[in-house]
């Protein structure tokens, strides 16, 4: 297993052209699109990708594309508003468009270092964010900007409003966009409605319910997080130790006969980060796995563009964690897996409209995994990424495929310096 700390050799400047607005190239539906209690979280989500070469032609070709693809998913080109119950929605009549950027970078694209994990002062040079993200009704929903770097390489640095999607439809929308680029059909026509995932009145609440326990900070991690420095590192682990992993996860009699690869190196991750931020044994943990619904209900909805994941849910303390075996943590997390149906998900869309959710509780950690989306896939007509990038994880951390052996994964996470080092050496499989 490496580990990989971000570095960016050379101060990196760049220099932006001024943004061009970005519309539909043909009339789209207007009116108020109803967003889902899924739907509410109203932040930005940066993305970053990275390509090797690029011609006179790549900036316009990929303005020309965003203005077609729009045509289909015309509600990233509308504007926040609120609904009669204060909810958030979008409205697709009074159109803020997409701000379109060109810039060109001052050093080659290998001087980014890890491009899994851009300093926060790079990333936000290959974005385009100047705008008042605190006033809804004037933030774009989506901007983009084309990054040209001295060795003929490029990046596409985006930055989009969570509440219109999630990774799968990200994802979606981003190679939809790059299939027109290259002149290509759309191989997948977005579903817009999200009154199918409308909470039920009254509330029906079955399950779910650990979801939205407040988790109190007894060992007083907010202090820690203010006093040191946050690093960010990339873990990697190959076949053979997520095979030692599963083997540990399955071999005690205690827990499972079987799990995947993701639940056994979750285990690994939870406990180790556990142990590295020294929290008290009465602490409570919650462990929060984000689980695609996609495919959950009936009928199924793949098409589907907008936010379908809900949370499957560990809670435990941090000394029953701990003092357990490695085996009883797999199951915990493969059983929270497990338990996501149908009646589950609608009951955590109800339970949106009784409870608060917090997502920023440093006792609460996310396990994030994206080793099914297609973020490789993603053609301009310039080649395949040579790498991807998102914003920081809070409170969690993020699964990635690694590119360089099929069955791999990479871990991303961050944490203050002084528990990153202990988390360093319990992650370590020799």
């Amino acid at each position: 297993m490496e580990a990989f700390e971000t570095e960016t050799k050379d101060a990196l400047m760049v220099e932006r052209s001024v943004p061009v607005t970005v519309l539909p190239e043909q009339e789209t539906p207007g009116g108020s699109l109803f967003l889902s209690n899924l739907d509410q979280g109203d932040f930005f989500i940066p993305w970053v990708y990275s390509f090797d070469w690029s011609d006179a032609n790549t900036v316009d070709v990929i303005k020309r594309a965003l203005s077609k693809v729009l045509v289909h998913y015309y509600p990233l080109a509308g504007r926040i508003a609120r609904n009669s119950e204060g909810k958030l929605a979008v409205d697709c009549q009074k159109k803020l468009g997409v701000p379109f950027v060109a810039a060109s970078a001052n050093c080659d694209i290998v001087n980014l270092g890890d491009e899994r994990l851009l300093d926060s002062n790079v990333l936000q040079k290959l974005l385009y964010r100047d705008f008042p993200e605190n006033t809804l009704e004037v933030a774009p929903l989506l901007t983009a900007q084309v990054t040209r770097f001295r060795c003929g390489g490029f990046t596409l640095g985006i930055a989009i409003n969570h509440c219109m999607v999630d990774g799968s439809s990200g994802m979606n929308f981003m190679n939809s966009w790059a299939e027109i680029a290259r002149g290509r059909p759309l191989s997948l026509i977005p579903f817009h409605d999200r009154t199918i995932l409308k909470s039920r009145v009254p509330p029906q609440i079955t399950d779910a319910s650990d979801n939205f326990v407040q988790v109190s900070d007894v060992s007083n991690l907010t202090a820690l997080y203010e006093k040191e420095q946050i690093v960010w590192k990339s873990f990697h682990f190959d076949s053979e130790k997520l095979a030692t992993l599963k083997n540990m996860a399955t071999t005690d009699g205690q827990g499972i006969s079987s799990c995947s690869s993701f639940v056994a190196l979750g285990a690994l991750v939870w406990r180790a980060r556990s142990k590295a931020l020294d929290l008290k044994p009465h602490q409570l943990s919650k462990l929060l796995v984000p689980i695609d619904i996609r495919s959950k209900l009936k009928p199924p909805i793949p098409r589907y563009f907008g936010n379908a994941l809900v949370q499957a849910c560990c809670l435990c303390t941090a000394g029953e964690l701990i003092d357990q075996p490695f085996s009883s943590t797999a199951g915990r997390i493969k059983k929270a897996i497990e338990r996501v149906n149908e009646d589950f998900v609608r009951s955590c869309i109800d339970c949106l409209d009784v409870y608060q959710f917090d997502l920023l509780s440093l006792n609460t950690f996310f396990l994030v995994s994206w080793q099914r989306l297609d973020y490789g896939s993603t053609d301009f007509g310039w080649g395949k990424p040579r790498n991807f990038c998102t914003g920081d994880v809070p409170t969690g951390c993020l699964f990635m495929r690694d590119e360089s052996e099929r069955k791999g994964i990479v871990v991303v996470m961050g944490l203050p310096l002084s528990a990153m080092n202990t988390f360093e050496k319990l992650v370590q499989l020799e």
